[in-house]
């Protein structure tokens, strides 16, 4: 079946918000080993575009079939838990992360040699399987995050609407399903504390998922100290130009609570 617009919208923003991640951590490993740096652009290129078709995918749950960035991004907790879950049927783990198999596993008939991104690099180059496997770890970290976020995005837009939208019309019926009320029963402040409190619970759940975060997983930045003419660009591998070292995901969340803030002051107006 062909993805609707907003699917095709949030398969987007995902993959856009897995880049972002996936640029800043690189910045950091390059700094840490420079060997890998010429490796990358290529290996982001396949891997961005594996996520995608995993995310284009779809999994059923009983005798429906749903899009896997359309469960990442609504509001059904089972769905998309089972996701997460390495153990369930409709878990996504082993589409992300190649898993490599035991040694001395028999070779199962028809089995191609290469058969993944794991080893087809590995065929390649031994010592890039680990760079591979790296990569799609810090995906599966950073999934979760990238998803919220582009929720985020969706529920901010949705707030803004909603602050000014006439309630009339396919308006009205949306909300009447929403709140199981008659028209009459519903008022734009109800929508409104409605919208704003979607938006409050991602915010919720990255947060909460910040508390859960270990060392290793965190996303390490350090921004140029001078700004740079329009169009030239940085040198992330001279240490002396960058600022000291932060946690980018924190300063992320800092900005997501301006907005929210922001969005309730304007409930109060």
């Amino acid at each position: 079946m062909a993805l609707t617009a907003k699917t095709a919208r949030r398969v987007q923003g995902i993959v856009g918000k897995i880049q972002e991640y996936m640029d800043i951590r690189f910045d950091h490993a390059s700094r840490v080993n420079p060997h890998i740096r010429h490796i990358y652009e290529d290996i982001r290129w396949q891997q961005l575009m594996s996520l995608q078709l995993v995310l284009e995918s779809s999994k059923a749950w009983g005798p429906d079939r749903y899009y896997v960035a359309d469960v990442l991004c609504e509001d059904n907790e089972l769905r998309k838990r089972s996701l997460f879950t390495p153990t369930d049927q409709n878990s996504i783990l082993n589409e992300i992360i190649n898993i490599k198999e035991k040694q001395d596993s028999a070779k199962r008939a028809g089995q191609l040699p290469i058969r993944d991104m794991r080893t087809f690099y590995t065929a390649l180059e031994p010592s890039l399987e680990r760079v591979v496997e790296l990569i799609q770890t810090w995906i599966w970290w950073d999934l979760a995050d990238a998803c919220d976020l582009v929720a985020f995005d969706h529920q901010y837009q949705l707030f803004q609407k909603v602050l000014t939208i006439k309630m009339e019309g396919p308006v009205v019926d949306h909300y009447q399903r929403v709140f199981r009320k008659s028209a009459s029963e519903i008022s734009p402040r109800m929508v409104v504390d409605y919208e704003f409190s979607r938006m409050e619970a991602i915010l919720h759940r990255i947060r909460e998922r910040r508390k859960e975060d270990q060392g290793h997983e965190m996303i390490v930045k350090r921004d140029p100290k001078e700004e740079k003419p329009q169009g030239e660009p940085y040198n992330y591998k001279d240490i002396q130009a960058l600022g000291a070292p932060y946690n980018y995901k924190e300063v992320q969340i800092k900005k997501l609570e301006a907005l929210v803030e922001q969005c309730r002051a304007a409930i109060k107006k």
